[in-house]
């Protein structure tokens, strides 16, 4: 057995219920379906690529029928990065070559993302919202009222298809449809030295340890970094708070500040206060809010161990150095259980009319979600696969180190929480988190301060 073949079969053990043999993919229903409703125009071959594909519109101006969809400016064929912009025109270009009388009309989303998120709750309630936007996993819950089912233009075996994590997050709590579709991912876990380390610290306190030894022998600046300025919760309090048998939210409701929730959160923030009192990590953690960040002190050599998200890859890569990188997931305090999470970029439809909607679903699909598509995308785009389809039979990912790391940390990740307190709690526990490792504040008062500032929002 390849040690490809050996990643992708400890992979797929991974999942609980998946179906036995590789996913497969049946589209002939959906594109018959498409023949019914998009009859062929007769229009002759395009003069030039150009012709189909601008930045506002796709296909030919004078097409009878119109969908609108809305990506982010760097997932859009927009984007400054050639490989993504070269791979998405291809695609786009294609789809509507075969469908000659649909045009596609591009919103790119850009500025703040709340400003945008309440317009788009504005607009979707009004009906006229872009047919499919795309919106991030911790917003999903504005959304899952608003947002049309993509059942009936999938097969059973396609939505088996993604990790058991990510469904659960595209389908609605409620009704059980699938109301998003995730193409991308991250997780949160450990980076670290492969070549100064044979394995991955597991636990907290052996990460406390061989970080302080690493920074002493090799005289690192830093034994262990992070990103401390934001994502806190998602990057470090969640995962350990959770492990430590504590919650942050219970049902949609924030309650780490209840006695055994608290005490786990103390915990954690005690397990920082204590790395950055020794040394080991830095105070200025609480600046660094950017990958940049992060990859700038790689590039310099100046820590052996970072933890923080797979969404560093790019950036570890673009340093040279990311042979001597491996990524594992979160370590967690001793005798505590594995706990990952995991969040992503995915696609939402808000028509209502039923045969737009089987337009929009048979784009996305074969430019950003079907085995193909999400294969050319996360390859350009340096993004993890959300389907085990797409890590077993793409040699772009089978035999690439990293991104099996990345899979092997989100097969068996829960969703991120996404209620309607995450960014209040988010902001107060950053807030928290930060005050401890300046020394402002004791983890015991920090998180009564932030305790009564959500239950203060709340109200």
């Amino acid at each position: 057995m390849s040690k490809g073949s050996a990643r992708m079969k400890s992979l797929r053990s991974a999942f609980t219920g998946m179906p036995p043999g590789r996913a497969s993919w049946h589209r002939s229903g959906r594109l018959l379906l498409l023949a019914g409703i998009a009859a062929c125009a007769s229009y002759g071959p395009a003069s030039a690529q150009n012709a189909l594909v601008t930045p506002q519109l796709i296909g030919r101006p004078d097409a009878p029928v119109s969908i609108s969809i809305s990506p982010r400016f760097a997932y859009s064929h927009q984007t400054n990065m050639a490989a993504r912009r070269d791979v998405l025109v291809e695609a786009f270009e294609g789809w509507v070559r075969r469908n000659p009388d649909v045009k596609i009309q591009v919103v790119v989303q850009q500025g703040d993302d709340a400003v945008g998120r309440t317009k788009l709750v504005q607009d979707a309630t009004a009906g006229r919202a872009p047919d499919a936007v795309m919106i991030e996993q911790i917003a999903y819950p504005v959304f899952y009222s608003l947002a049309q089912s993509f059942d009936p233009y999938l097969t059973q075996k396609e939505i088996a298809d993604f990790f058991p994590g990510v469904l659960q997050g595209m389908k609605d709590p409620k009704s059980g449809e699938v109301k998003f579709l995730q193409f991308t991912s991250y997780t949160s876990g450990l980076w670290y030295r492969r070549d100064l380390v044979s394995a991955a610290p597991t636990t907290l306190e052996e990460l406390r340890t061989e970080a302080k030894r690493l920074k002493d022998e090799k005289q690192f600046r830093y034994g262990l970094f992070a990103l401390g300025g934001t994502e806190i919760l998602q990057n470090h309090l969640l995962p350990h708070v959770t492990a430590a048998g504590g919650e942050i939210f219970n049902n949609g409701q924030p309650v780490f500040g209840e006695p055994k929730n608290k005490e786990a959160l103390v915990k954690v923030l005690s397990y920082w206060k204590d790395v950055v009192k020794s040394g080991t990590a830095p105070a200025q953690i609480t600046s660094a809010s950017g990958t940049g960040d992060v990859t700038s002190r790689v590039a310099a050599d100046e820590m052996p161990f970072i933890l923080g998200g797979s969404f560093f890859s790019s950036g570890i890569i673009g340093t040279g150095k990311a042979e001597n990188w491996a990524f594992a997931p979160m370590p967690q305090f001793a005798g505590a259980p594995r706990v990952q999470y995991q969040g992503g970029w995915s696609w939402a439809m808000f028509t209502k009319d039923k045969a737009k909607q089987a337009l929009v679903a048979d784009l996305l699909m074969e430019v950003y979600v079907g085995r193909d598509g999400m294969a050319r995308w996360g390859k350009a785009g340096g993004y993890t696969p959300t389907r085990l389809s797409v890590m077993e039979e793409h040699t772009a990912f089978v035999n690439d180190r990293l991104a099996n790391s990345f899979a092997q940390a989100v097969a068996s990740a829960t969703a991120l929480p996404n209620n309607r307190y995450v960014a209040s709690v988010d902001a107060a526990l950053t807030n928290a988190f930060q005050q401890v490792v300046i020394g402002s504040a004791t983890p015991e008062k920090a998180v009564d301060e932030a305790w009564a500032t959500v239950q203060g929002q709340m109200r």
